[in-house]
Formats: structure tokens, sequence, C-alpha cells
């Protein structure tokens, strides 16, 4: 079996265990166990995409290297938020940078860049700060989200300018689970500090997980 096949492989039934561990995860009223258990594949497929582009190239080793440190933080996230909002928002920010960083070395910002996220962080900031259904319930709270929404609003609009640019598979997958992560903590505000109901939940790690997916999978297509 190739380098090639055995990547493909277990990109493909790593993804596939965490699709089906996801469902399990919110059919059991969002077990904490399982949650880990879906989050450390994500950050462990990282991991492996990683030392196939190691192994097979040495260019771009950036690229992987913060694509991979991103998942990673993005795992602790995951782990931590439950417990205190901010400690885990802060590993979220901390994998955001690192991603961000990664879509930097794939094509370096430019002033369409800054539009694009300037565009998206006012959309985002407005709602946080205007939106009378939103409720915060403390000023730290408030702004650990607007600090947060800036981050993830950079995250989006890089990796969109990027697949401007150049359509290509990398591009594409990066720019999707972009969007979905932005979608999916647009959903975790609605659950936090709006209270629609528990359909926002489900809908935050519904797309939460495969957005993470996405971006790993992006780094095999990088390197292959």
């Amino acid at each position: 079996m190739s380098g090639n096949t055995s990547a493909l492989f277990l990109n493909i039934l790593i993804i596939a265990a965490i699709f089906v561990l996801n469902y399990f995860y919110q059919k059991n009223k969002f077990a904490f166990s399982l949650k880990c258990i879906c989050s450390a594949a994500f950050a462990l497929l990282g991991v492996i995409n990683l030392l196939f582009a190691v192994a097979i190239t040495q260019e771009d080793t950036e690229f992987f290297i913060l694509m991979s440190v991103g998942l990673v933080f993005a795992m602790l996230g995951d782990v931590f938020i439950n417990k205190s909002f901010a400690i885990g928002a802060g590993f979220f920010a901390l994998g955001h940078v690192g991603l961000t960083i990664a879509y930097s070395f794939l094509q370096g910002f430019n002033s369409r860049d800054v539009i694009i996220v300037g565009v998206i962080f006012l959309a985002t900031a407005a709602f946080l700060l205007f939106a009378p259904c939103v409720d915060f319930g403390s000023k730290t709270n408030k702004w650990i989200c607007l600090s947060y929404s800036f981050i993830i609003s950079v995250m989006l609009g890089k990796a969109t300018a990027n697949l401007i640019s150049q359509v290509n598979a990398v591009n594409a997958l990066i720019s999707a689970g972009s969007l979905l992560f932005f979608f999916s903590d647009l959903m975790l505000v609605l659950n936090w500090f709006v209270g629609v109901g528990k359909w926002a939940a489900n809908a935050c790690m519904g797309t939460y997980y495969p957005a993470l997916c996405f971006l790993a999978f992006s780094m095999y297509f990088k390197a292959f």
C-alpha cells in the first residue's frame, strides 16, 4: 500500500469515526467523555497528516506544523470550555491564530484580505454589541466574545480570500472548514447567550466537528 493510499485510508477512517461519535455524543446529552474522544481524534488526524507531510516532502512544513498546532489548541478548547468559558475561549483563540498564520503561508496577506476581514468583523461585532437578544451576563464575557469574534473573522476572511485568489482543493476545504467553524461559534453564542433552545447546541456541534475534519483533511491534499 502506497503512502498516498495509506494516508487517504486513515483520513477517511478517522473522519468517519468522528462523524459517528459526534452523533452519539449529541444523542447521549452531550456526554463529555465522547466529546473528548471526538476532539482528540481530529487533533490526532492533524498530527498524522503532519507526519505524512514531513515524510514525503520538505516543503511548506510551516503550514503543516501550524495547522496541527491549531487543531491541538481547538481540542484543548473543547476540554476546558465547559469548566471555564474564558480558558476555553483562550485556547480556541490560540487555535484560530495558528490556523490563520498557516493560511498565510499559502498566500500572504494583502489589501483584499483586509477588506474581507473587515466586512465580516463589522457584521459580527454589530450583532454582538447591538442585538437586544444577546445577554452576556457580564462585561468580561462580552469582551471575550468580541475579541474572539475578531480573531475568527480574520481566520474566515483569510480563508475566503485565499479561495477567491486560487480555487483548488486545499483552499476549498480550508474555506469550508473555516465557514463551518464560524457558524458553529455563532450557534454557541445563540445557545449560551441568547437561549434559543437545544437546537442551537446541536447545530453548534453538528457543524463544529465537520469543520475540524475539513481543516485536517486539507493537510492531506496539500501533502499529496
